[in-house]
């Protein structure tokens, strides 16, 4: 560690300021769009950005019947392209002091299988399903960062980046795309914090377990076998249940407003999220 000259002043941190406009990426439905609306509510001017038009609007007619106001584009996170352009839009129209990414895709696979149907030749992982998962997930993430904290350091105001992880980082049993890409934004997470600090820039992950959403109640009531694994989970739970969103959504407004917060994880997985499922 270096220490300072005798006398030597510390480098200047640029002040953080109330925050204004936020954009959540890959909020038009579940956590990002509950997050969304959460700081809508709190008098945030709020962009909403995704790859489905139609779910946006969706987003949009459902915040106008609540009262609020979203404004929505869309963005596909794997293009640098379409993620820089979003950014320019965004910095035209006022600037972005809150960045926060939930764009992502779960997929459940598992290294190796048992051969069946009388093969003798084990099922492998699929390259192209892990390349798709890292591709979204964390060079999605990526992009969404670089360009986030460019437009925010440019504009000397400060801001605060919220990557939506999730508490399989640690690892989890037949996860390994998904655990692997969630560590990676992790691991930048800390890393962009240790650098953007000086420009007043926090850099603050969340890590949900399972969130009891429309999405994994419809899968419920479709696949009973889905259903009985999940109650199987729910008991390993210390809290012996599921997040809502509006929890999440809440731990995002936290991160926002807490500004000594940065380059770390806040969990929201009710005590503790099982590596493995019995």
């Amino acid at each position: 560690m270096t220490t300072p000259a005798p006398g030597a002043r510390p480098p200047e941190r640029r002040p953080e300021r109330e925050p204004r406009r936020a954009v959540v990426v890959g909020g038009s439905r579940g956590i990002g769009a509950a997050v969304a609306l959460r700081f809508a509510a709190e008098g945030l001017d709020t962009a909403v950005a995704a790859r489905d038009p139609e779910q946006l609007n969706g987003l949009r007619d459902h915040a106008r019947e609540l009262g609020l106001g979203l404004t929505v584009h869309q963005v596909d996170v794997r293009s640098a392209e379409s993620v820089d352009g979003l950014f320019a839009a965004l910095t035209e129209g006022g600037g972005v002091d809150v960045c926060v990414n939930a764009a992502g895709r779960n997929l459940s696979r598992r290294l190796i299988s048992p051969p069946r149907d009388g093969s003798r030749t084990w099922r492998t992982h699929g390259e192209q399903d892990w390349r798709d998962v890292v591709d979204l997930c964390l060079t999605g993430t990526f992009l969404v960062g670089r360009a986030a904290a460019a437009a925010m350091a440019a504009a000397g105001r400060g801001g605060v980046i919220v990557p939506v992880v999730s508490c399989t980082w640690r690892g989890s049993w037949g996860q390994s795309a998904y655990a692997a890409a969630k560590a990676g934004v992790v691991s930048l997470t800390r890393s962009w914090a240790l650098e953007l600090g000086e420009y007043g820039i926090r850099v603050v992950a969340i890590a949900p377990g399972v969130v009891d959403g429309a999405a994994l109640r419809e899968k419920c009531a479709a696949v009973p076998a889905h259903a009985a694994f999940m109650d199987r989970l729910r008991a390993q739970v210390p809290l012996g249940r599921f997040a809502d969103e509006s929890e999440v959504a809440e731990t995002a407004l936290h991160a926002v407003r807490n500004t000594y917060l940065t380059g770390t994880v806040l969990d929201v997985d009710g005590g503790g999220f099982p590596g493995r499922v019995r």
